[in-house]
């Protein structure tokens, strides 16, 4: 059974293990540029910093690195994490691991002070390389070719959805940006339907503290993935169209059966388990918003969308991140920082502020964007400094 609760590191500990395990350095990095990015993401909005490069859209230079910058470091984290724990095989450490992190770096660097388009292109896109072959050794050892077919594949996706966008920012390809930035932010939910399907319902069976068998429907998992397929293309062929209307609501009613099937009363005193059924939630709104914007013809697909990122993929991400840790690092997940709950209800708060409030009332709108974005600032200020010394520091008892 794959899960992302404990794993043995069996070397000596050290006082730094930064590189032991790629949990440890992408999630410090996702967490402290989720911080620096939406700090920069406000002084763009509100103050028209520089920072944007000539031409490219602000909203689709803060979206970028969203999708590719903070959301590309946990998919590393996790993905070379949990295949080390599916296959009992390393995944790189040490040098190699560290390796990997300059290359991510060195994308976020070049982005951000607008290197050429290219240069920063091949950062991003070495990055993707590397990542993929990281991942797909072991699972090759172990031949598991489920795994190996199924995750690997997202990693290449992503970074040809990364190369379509830079590919729109050079002015080689018309459609590139919207291209790019979508496929990243739909290969992101894939993902987490994906994760969902095989993890939630076994944390909430084993960490609700009452025994309870969950339904599970491979019908239900098709209809997801398939109507997820299905709208991304939609979304690249024929936007705002009865087509994107149709298959999210396909996509959403899947998860809205997914979701009942996975409720337990006693989750709510559970917060690493509420954060992902709460954020899977926030997805299945985000679609429906999203049908709803497009039927009607209503000024709020953006609204749908920070639904979907800042409250599903944000909430996913976090959860994710912060269970990961202590399982890994020898803590226990039955037992995890108070603060956790707390932080994920701030998140939560803010993903409604940032989604809930544009729709209903567009001329706060401003007021929504800086009080959503300061909170989430907050929580990931919080996170970040509540885990740097699990990051960074030697397992629990090792």
């Amino acid at each position: 059974m794959m899960s992302v609760l404990q794993i043995e590191e069996r070397k000596a500990p050290k006082r730094f293990a930064l590189f032991e395990l790629g949990f440890r350095p992408f999630f410090l990095l996702a967490s402290l540029y989720a911080v620096v990015s939406a700090t920069l993401w406000l002084a763009v909005y509100f103050f028209g910093a520089p920072l944007v490069p000539a031409g490219l859209p602000s909203t689709y230079w803060h979206a970028h690195e969203m999708v590719f910058g903070y959301g590309f470091a946990v998919v590393a984290g996790f993905l070379l994490t949990v295949v080390h724990n599916w296959t009992g095989i390393q995944t790189i450490q040490n040098g190699r691991l560290a390796t990997l992190v300059v290359l991510w770096l060195a994308g976020r660097l070049c982005y951000l002070f607008h290197a050429p388009w290219m240069i920063t292109a091949a950062f991003d896109l070495l990055f993707a390389l590397g990542l993929l072959i990281a991942a797909t050794g072991p699972l090759y050892q172990a031949r598991q070719w489920r795994n190996l077919s199924i995750f690997p594949t997202k990693v290449v996706l992503m970074g040809l959805a990364n190369l379509l966008f830079y590919l729109g920012a050079a002015g080689l390809l018309a459609e590139g940006l919207r291209w790019g930035l979508y496929t990243g932010l739909y290969l992101l939910v894939a993902l987490i339907f994906t994760m969902a399907r095989r993890v939630v319902p076994f944390f909430i069976e084993r960490g609700i503290g009452y025994p309870l068998q969950l339904r599970n429907s491979k019908i239900a998992d098709l209809t997801s993935l398939f109507g997820l397929l299905g709208l991304w293309v939609a979304e690249m062929l024929a936007p705002a169209s009865a087509w994107t209307v149709g298959l999210a609501l396909i996509t959403a009613g899947a998860q809205v059966v997914r979701l009942n099937w996975w409720y337990a009363r006693g989750m709510w005193s559970k917060p690493l388990i509420w954060v992902l059924w709460g954020g899977l939630a926030w997805v299945t709104l985000g679609l429906l918003m999203k049908a709803l914007a497009e039927g009607s013809g209503l000024a709020f697909s953006f609204a749908a969308w920070h639904a979907i990122a800042y409250g599903g993929i944000g909430m996913v991400t976090v959860g994710m991140m912060a269970r990961a840790s202590l399982g890994h690092t020898g803590r226990s997940v039955l037992d995890p920082p108070k603060m956790l709950g707390p932080l994920f209800l701030a998140l939560a708060i803010g993903a409604a502020i940032r989604s809930l409030i544009p729709a209903l009332l567009p001329a706060w709108h401003g007021v929504a964007v800086a009080v959503s974005q300061l909170i989430w600032i907050g929580v990931f200020s919080l996170l970040f400094l509540r885990y740097l010394p699990l990051w960074i520091g030697p397992s629990k008892g090792r």
